[in-house]
């Protein structure tokens, strides 16, 4: 019982942050479109903003633990295959949350606890692409500020299409498996040539 209310109250407040904004939405407009009394709410959370924290670095964890489980996996594949399923399983992860990802998009630079949370869940995803690369000798000759930038420029990539694809598009998971080979397809064809000594 415990446990669906407080879920209900997470679906309330990120429907009611999609409708309405992450900050026009009150607590007491989450309350009530769960059909809850207000010291419900505080059984569970905090304040808003720790209701949103929680919801987000859950998201933001099963991203960085793919991630992490991708890395894990790459003494037995090639990193093509690395890459496809990180992209598929992330693209995937994003259309579960898409709330989340609106909200990040959105609000992100103009909500302090939503910079926060977005800035460390970048460092960890990053951190993991990086040591994939680094494994892979996927770009010779790169520095680690470099293969850092790399990162950055994959997630950025991923994250806007399925910003695109799942939000502004309305789209569902019919075309996840044409998305992720463009997406991989775009990683390799853009490497670096490695010049010959």
């Amino acid at each position: 019982m415990a446990e669906e209310k407080k879920t209900s109250l997470i679906a309330s407040a990120l429907k009611l942050f999609e409708e309405k904004g992450y900050h026009a939405t009150k607590v007491s407009d989450i309350v009530k479109d769960a059909g809850m009394a207000q010291g419900t709410f505080y059984l569970y959370f905090k304040s808003k903003e720790d209701l949103y924290r929680s919801v987000a670095e859950a998201c933001l964890d099963e991203i960085a633990q793919a991630l992490a489980q991708g890395s894990s996996d790459s003494e037995q594949v090639s990193e093509d295959t690395i890459m496809y399923r990180i992209i598929r399983q992330t693209l995937t992860i994003y259309y579960h949350n898409r709330t989340i990802l609106n909200i990040i998009n959105q609000h992100g630079a103009a909500s302090p606890e939503i910079v926060d949370i977005s800035r460390q869940f970048y460092a960890r995803m990053a951190g993991h692409i990086t040591q994939i690369l680094k494994h892979f000798g996927a770009y010779p000759g790169y520095t680690d500020e470099q293969l850092e930038m790399t990162a950055y420029a994959k997630i950025g990539m991923v994250e806007m299409a399925a910003y695109q694809w799942f939000i502004e598009r309305r789209l569902g998971l019919e075309k996840i498996d044409a998305l992720t080979e463009i997406l991989v397809g775009v990683n390799i064809n853009c490497k670096p040539e490695v010049s010959s000594p």
